[in-house]
């Protein structure tokens, strides 16, 4: 602050030290009204509240500990179906295991081991990916031998797929009206045949 700034606040020490009594004694008067009030009324709330012997804070703490979202205690009204639960029907017999002799303790030089010999993990590689594989004029004249053969439907995508084709390709192959149509003939009950 520069004395310029100073000059007025130091003018107004007075006027606010001849107000601050008064403010001060007012506030504790409001104060003093506010506790004396409050105590009244709180006189009043403990009369109409019953006494109550505190709870055994220990056995409160392990019954809320014991009872759990999944696990809630059943209530004395609530009975029990007693189709769900299982009568005994006879004691069970407990027989015990039998008792093994003990054996006399004989110091006898351990053998010593030969070579250990740790078994070698063979891992399978994973069978290389098959090629995308077209089927060819070629291949569908071998599986009819030329039309020697005449196969279903089903028979020829079997024996395009022991050549490695897939199921779709293998189907694809065979339309009526597919990329092999000119050599393929289709009578009406199913059989394919191979012409040349």
């Amino acid at each position: 602050m520069n004395a310029k700034q100073t000059a007025p606040l130091v003018a107004t020490l007075p006027a606010i030290a001849a107000a601050a009594p008064p403010l001060i004694i007012g506030g504790a008067i409001g104060l003093g009204i506010v506790l004396l009030v409050k105590w009244l009324l709180s006189d009043d709330d403990k009369e109409k509240k019953p006494e109550t012997a505190p709870a055994n804070v220990e056995t409160e703490f392990r019954r809320k500990e014991a009872e759990t979202a999944l696990f809630r205690p059943i209530p004395a009204e609530i009975p029990a179906n007693p189709a769900a639960v299982p009568v005994p029907s006879a004691p069970r017999v407990i027989v015990p295991p039998p008792a093994v002799p003990s054996v006399p303790k004989v110091s006898v030089p351990a053998p010593v081991p030969a070579a250990v010999t740790v078994p070698k993990i063979v891992t399978q590689a994973p069978p290389p990916p098959i090629k995308k594989k077209f089927v060819t004029r070629e291949d569908l004249a071998n599986i009819f031998q030329r039309g020697a053969r005449a196969l279903t439907r089903t028979a020829a995508v079997a024996a395009l797929k022991k050549l490695g084709f897939g199921k779709t390709a293998a189907y694809a192959a065979l339309t009526p009206n597919g990329r092999f149509s000119a050599w393929l003939q289709y009578a009406p009950d199913g059989i394919i045949t191979w012409t040349e």
